[in-house]
């Protein structure tokens, strides 16, 4: 299973961030869980109800009065959801990284952090929720400022897909390059 973390996005953002990723690995064939904070109003209700249409679970989405996602949050999703083999961590402050890196650490889950140029600044490298180094190596991207044809999400959704298939981090790396004609940056 893949774990998608970060901000849900407003109506005018959806065709980016972590739902959209979510939505990208679940069209593949992926079991999909999307953890976020969603505020309980009907166009929320109905964009959650076309995400589990697509193939997306919202087991652990909060629903409060919208705000960041924060470490707490997605250590207990980690905690309470089963089979978890790929954490995917997009745009969130680096205390989620740092929660996402230690679970990936001591668990052999994969993890891949999406970070926007933006936030680049802002973000330090993940690192154990107990401050230490990560054990586990992350693949961190850095996501395109729009992505109005969800080309990027297409790509980190597959790549996803393929992780939590089984492949190593280069030959998923270098089968979703090729089967999507991504050029090497």
């Amino acid at each position: 299973m893949i774990i998608v973390c970060g901000d849900f996005a407003s109506p005018g953002e959806r065709g980016t961030g972590a739902a959209e990723i979510a939505r990208r690995a679940a069209v593949v064939g992926a079991g999909v869980q999307l953890v976020s904070v969603v505020a309980d109003e009907a166009d929320d209700d109905a964009w959650l109800l076309e995400l589990g249409t697509a193939g997306v679970g919202h087991a652990a989405v909060l629903r409060e009065s919208p705000r960041p996602i924060e470490g707490a949050d997605l250590d207990l999703a980690l905690r309470y959801l089963p089979d978890i083999r790929v954490i995917v961590v997009v745009d969130a402050a680096a205390e989620v990284e740092a929660v996402a890196a230690d679970h990936a650490g001591w668990s052999g889950m994969q993890l891949i952090i999406v970070r926007r140029a933006h936030l680049r600044e802002a973000a330090e490298p993940a690192e154990g929720a107990d401050g230490g180094d990560a054990s586990a190596p992350a693949i961190v991207l850095e996501a395109p400022s729009s992505d109005p044809d969800g080309t990027f999400a297409g790509f980190v959704g597959a790549l996803a897909a393929r992780l939590d298939g089984g492949a190593t981090p280069a030959d998923a790396w270098a089968e979703t390059s090729r089967e999507l004609a991504v050029d090497p940056a």
